[in-house]
């Protein structure tokens, strides 16, 4: 399906979707801030830092891939149509039996 195809509503829950694990992150770090001890802080907002990048991390990946060979790219076409010309759709079939009816039946 393509993006420009696709309802604006739906977009927005998507976007929402994909922020939502960086808004938990700054909202645990706002509220654990001033409960903890000074010493303590940096542990706390490295490991909320890590856990942000590794939740968002999927959605960049796929957003560069999608950029550097998604459909609407030289590269994706040529991909594309690679994948046909090898035969991605319907698998080779034996029909050698084809051939050996066809002389029988004109053999005689």
């Amino acid at each position: 399906m393509s993006d420009k195809s696709q309802d604006p509503g739906k977009k927005i829950v998507d976007a929402g979707a994909e922020c939502a694990p960086m808004v938990l992150g700054i909202a645990a770090g706002i509220f654990l801030g001033d409960m903890m001890h000074r010493s303590a802080r940096r542990p706390v907002a490295f490991a909320l830092s890590v856990l942000g990048v590794a939740a968002i991390a999927p959605v960049v990946v796929d957003t560069v891939r999608d950029k550097v060979a998604g459909p609407n790219t030289r590269r994706g076409t040529q991909r594309t149509l690679r994948s046909i010309r090898e035969g991605a759709g319907a698998p080779a079939r034996d029909i050698d039996f084809v051939e050996e009816e066809l002389e029988q039946v004109y053999a005689g």
